[in-house]
């Protein structure tokens, strides 16, 4: 299984660490956005479906954090990391509505990493756009994918750091104006 590590603890070491943050975490990253979920209300059993809480009940969840997956290639040549529901992907996305083998994440001979749909699976978007399965497409900075109701996000290195960078400048202006009250 490949590592992950919440977005928050991210944040916070990179507060820490400062410069060397970005020697400990060179990668690209794939973040699962925020959200809180729960099953809808149907009355069935073993609905295959999640969806977001109903608006009353929002304001009484806490914040979501989210989940980022470190893009670490197994080799120089290439690397192939499954993404899906089941327990022996490389990254495990639990959730109902993502199969259990969904897409498969691979880095091309120059370094680029790719998205495959995996056939049979529940369609996969990139950037709003179906996948066709078996096809690897590109992954470009800042690209969106959509597996159900889960939504990830694709980060170089360069953009992972800015949007740490964003979230630490942001945690720290906070501190600082509760302490100042």
């Amino acid at each position: 299984m490949a590592r992950s590590l919440l977005l928050s603890l991210l944040v916070r070491q990179h507060l820490v660490l400062k410069e060397k943050f970005r020697a400990r975490y060179p990668h690209p990253w794939l973040v699962w956005e925020a959200g809180a979920w729960n099953v809808p209300e149907t009355g069935r059993q073993n609905v295959a479906a999640t969806q977001l809480p109903v608006s009353d009940l929002r304001d009484c969840l806490p914040a979501g954090d989210a989940l980022c997956f470190e893009l670490v290639a197994i080799s120089e040549t290439a690397s192939v990391l499954p993404l899906g529901r089941a327990s022996h992907n490389a990254f495990v996305i639990n959730d109902a509505t993502v199969s259990r083998e969904h897409l498969v994440l691979r880095t091309s001979p120059y370094g680029q990493w790719m998205v495959e749909a995996v056939p049979k699976s529940t369609p996969v978007k990139l950037d709003g756009v179906e996948l066709e399965p078996g096809r690897p497409t590109p992954l470009m900075p800042g690209a969106r994918l959509e597996l159900g109701d889960v939504r990830l996000t694709f980060h170089d290195a360069a953009g992972f750091y800015a949007r740490i960078d964003r979230l630490g400048a942001s945690l720290s202006s906070r501190v600082a104006a509760a302490q100042a009250s």
